[in-house]
């Protein structure tokens, strides 16, 4: 019987199969999600950390409020609600992480998408058990400065991460939770 065959006449018999003595299990495999869904994420994140930092807005409901709008976003949740948790947890960790590399600016007055581009690529590169690799994360938020920073955002982010990703090694297991699938 040949293989387009059997597949035409599925459910088919399994040879040799005794249903008192055989067992059948699956197990449901996740693909990491794609470069370019991180990519979104990230995005989406931003976006959520620059709402939660502007506004009086509880969390819960901006996240949700931003994957019922957003399909593409939808698709990388768990990416999202990941970083986006990660930052506003460890926030005044990460904000004295970035007042050391960048003490001529004090956090509050750094533009609020700088802010929260750092905040995010501080939280990636040090605090959670997923390896991005570091050119990755400060490409990405270079990008992100370049999108929707101002006109020399992008220098600034660059200037301040290359600072702490040459002097700071990251965390891994011990700041991550534990079982982090991404």
């Amino acid at each position: 019987m040949d293989e387009f065959a059997l597949l035409d006449s599925y459910p088919f018999e399994l040879e040799n199969f005794d249903p008192a003595v055989d067992q059948i299990s699956s197990e449901l495999v996740k693909p990491a999600p794609h470069a370019e869904d991180r990519s979104i994420a990230r995005r989406a994140s931003l976006q959520i950390l620059y709402e939660l930092d502007t506004t009086d807005h509880a969390l819960a409901p901006t996240l949700e409020a931003h994957m019922s709008a957003r399909p593409e976003a939808y698709a990388v949740r768990q990416v999202i609600r990941r970083y986006v948790a990660g930052v506003t947890q460890r926030r005044q960790e990460i904000d004295a992480i970035l007042q050391t590399y960048a003490p001529e600016w004090p956090i509050d007055q750094v533009a609020v998408v700088d802010r929260n581009i750092l905040r995010l690529a501080v939280f990636e590169y040090l605090m959670q058990t997923r390896h991005t690799p570091v050119p990755v994360i400060v490409n990405e938020a270079v990008h992100l400065a370049q999108l929707f920073g101002a006109e020399h955002s992008h220098s600034f982010v660059h200037g301040v991460l290359g600072a702490i990703t040459s002097e700071l090694a990251p965390e891994g297991n011990v700041a991550a939770e534990e079982g982090e699938a991404l």
